[in-house]
């Protein structure tokens, strides 16, 4: 595989677990259940662990998608190496932006809120990615924590290094190191010896 179909392919796996990923926590996700007690104003009747919940089943699809981003990246010997690693940095970086754009896309439509709920009414909402102290405001306005995006990005490599260490081969497989080493022998062929 060339690099420019390694890079295409790798962008694609970024793109596909990033929205995988965001629609699995929707459909996952518990929806935070309120009750619209004056204009303007709702308070939380429901189960008060279910935001928690919402980030705790993020973080575990985080863990997963860095396994799979890992093993994307690996896939083509020609990612292997320091662009990989590199690659495989940002992609896992974008891959959680991806996730959360598309989870907060489908979980609205899931859970309508409390847009035109009376007074007395109750609604479902949906939950935010929100860690106190931890904000991070995204392109489009969309309120994350900064800590729930480190958890794909470290755990990709974590696993990337341990594909690394696995591989019985010094180049990792990468078909530059190949061609630089059957040139070189050439080369050395070639030479006329001096005896």
């Amino acid at each position: 595989m060339s690099s420019g179909r390694s890079g295409l392919f790798a962008a694609a796996g970024v793109a596909a677990t990033g929205i995988i990923w965001g629609i699995a926590w929707a459909l996952l996700t518990p929806g935070i259940e309120g009750r619209v007690v004056e204009d303007g104003r709702a308070v939380a009747i429901g189960d008060a662990t279910a935001e928690f919940g919402a980030i705790g089943r993020f973080f575990c699809l985080a863990l997963a998608a860095g396994v799979v981003l890992a093993i994307v990246f690996w896939y083509p010997p020609a990612l292997r190496g320091p662009l990989g690693v590199a690659g495989l940095s940002v992609g896992a970086v974008a891959a959680g932006i991806v996730a959360i754009w598309v989870g907060d896309a489908v979980a609205r439509q899931r859970f309508s809120g409390r847009d035109g709920v009376p007074v007395g009414g109750e609604f479902t909402q949906p939950p935010t990615l929100r860690i106190d102290g931890a904000h991070l405001d995204t392109l489009g306005g969309l309120s994350v924590s900064w800590v729930l995006l480190v958890v794909a990005p470290i755990t990709a490599l974590v696993t990337y290094f341990l594909l690394v260490v696995m591989n019985r081969e010094a180049d990792l497989g990468h078909p530059a190191s190949a061609t630089d080493d059957s040139a070189a022998l050439d080369t050395t062929q070639s030479e006329p010896s001096h005896s």
